[in-house]
């Protein structure tokens, strides 16, 4: 696992802000974690959940990679394209770039509320010693709020998180970074998070293990969204850009419905993760809207299908305080209506 522009970044930070001794004696602890966690938890989750999208150190990269073009601006000018990223501290970067790392790792003990069950990882790694206790306190926090509920079983997690925090005595802006976190783990999706081979051999799987099978058939749709799916964050423009390449050589009409059905769910979902952690976080406001595109072809030849880029602008915040359901999607945009989107696609 090589190192992402943002860990580039906070090295240097960190050794800027506080001088070099001190700055590499952080950014070690940094890479420690980053280590074991390569060498020992991110490949063996797929064993854990075998039929999850992919877990491994080619999502904490897409995240890593996702949280700093959610910071920084495509301009070439390095005072503008820095100037967001700047405006967290050193010691925010290296408890966001830590979060990053842990989110997901609770899925070691099992997919089910993994985001409460990252505490014996992070003990394993700093061994409860007393001098990580606040750092630990921070990563728990913001692990335990990039997804789920609360105790209380309210979908609203950032609501519980402080506003400001501390670490070792620095102040911490960790609504920022939970927030921060959450919409660039809600974006790291693609091909790199599943396997054209296993959708391609489902039956192939050995026979003896009828329930990995079943399991594996039930997942499915989530691997063949990430399939599908590319995603661009346009901070310079104010948007998230979410694009859907499908091509139906493989696909009935029954499976296309399936696809665009769970696609139009998680653009609603999407779509409300934007709008609910720019609620919570200033450095997240500029992002104004969720722009969608769709392209269809068949066996690589592009299909003439009269869908514009499709664009929803802010209009509510907590996630699950509305109903999710395709039907509001279909009624803004009557050319998304699948009937009509099939019998363009297998008219003879």
């Amino acid at each position: 696992m090589g190192l992402t522009k943002l860990e580039k970044y906070l090295e240097n930070r960190l050794i800027q802000d506080l001088g070099e001794e001190m700055g590499k004696s952080y950014y070690a602890n940094y890479q420690q974690a980053k280590n074991y966690l390569s060498q020992d938890i991110f490949s063996e989750i797929k064993a854990i959940e075998p039929t999850l999208t992919d877990h491994s150190e080619k999502h904490i990269e897409n995240v890593l990679d996702n949280v700093w073009y959610l910071l920084t601006y495509d301009e070439v000018n390095d005072a503008k394209k820095h100037e967001v990223v700047k405006k967290l501290s050193c010691y925010d970067l290296y408890i966001l770039c830590l979060s990053v790392l842990f989110h997901d790792v609770g899925n070691i003990n099992g997919r089910e509320e993994h985001n409460k069950k990252v505490v014996s990882v992070y003990n394993t790694i700093r061994q409860s010693k007393s001098n990580f206790s606040s750092e630990r306190a921070l990563i728990l926090k913001a692990t335990k709020a990039h997804c789920g509920t609360t105790n209380s079983g309210s979908r609203d997690t950032l609501k519980e998180i402080e506003k400001k925090d501390s670490l070792n005595g620095n102040p911490i802006q960790l609504l920022e970074i939970t927030s921060i976190l959450r919409l660039a783990d809600e974006l790291a999706e693609g091909p790199q998070r599943t396997s054209d081979y296993l959708l391609n051999n489902l039956d192939n799987l050995p026979k003896d293990n009828e329930e990995l099978k079943i399991k594996f058939e039930k997942s499915k749709i989530y691997h063949k969204y990430s399939q599908i799916t590319d995603i661009f964050i346009d901070r310079g423009n104010e948007r998230i850009v979410l694009k859907y390449h499908i091509d139906i050589a493989s696909e009935t009409q029954e499976s296309l419905r399936e696809l665009l059905l769970y696609a139009y769910e998680r653009i609603l979902k999407s779509d409300l993760e934007r709008k609910y952690t720019k609620f919570y976080s200033k450095y997240l406001s500029p992002f104004k809207k969720t722009e969608i595109t769709f392209n269809f072809t068949n066996n690589g030849e592009p299909l003439d299908v009269p869908i514009e880029t499709i664009t929803l602008f802010d209009e509510c915040t907590i996630p699950g305080d509305k109903k999710v359901c395709t039907t509001d999607l279909t009624s803004q945009f009557a050319e998304l209506n699948i009937d009509n989107v099939i019998k363009l696609l297998f008219k003879k």
